[in-house]
């Protein structure tokens, strides 16, 4: 390629991958992510109860999926 193209394909470049015009953030999110993390863990719902009684209840009945329940942790 000789000059010409490399500028007119720089262009072309530049044309179809412009910056976005609002890139930058309205406001810092740490304080937030930290008030959040302040207020305590997230409150368990019924279905994951649910899903650990049925864990629990499979693990003691098929003891022998315990090795692969590990090796998947």
């Amino acid at each position: 390629m000789n000059e010409n193209n490399d500028a007119k394909l720089r262009d072309l470049l530049r044309e179809a991958f412009r910056p976005p015009e609002n890139a930058g953030l309205e406001r810092d999110l740490w304080p937030s992510m930290l008030r959040k993390l302040d207020q305590g863990s997230a409150r368990r719902s019924w279905l994951d109860w649910i899903l650990v009684a049925l864990a629990g209840a499979w693990i003691l009945v098929f003891p022998q999926v315990i090795p692969s329940l590990l090796y998947h942790l």
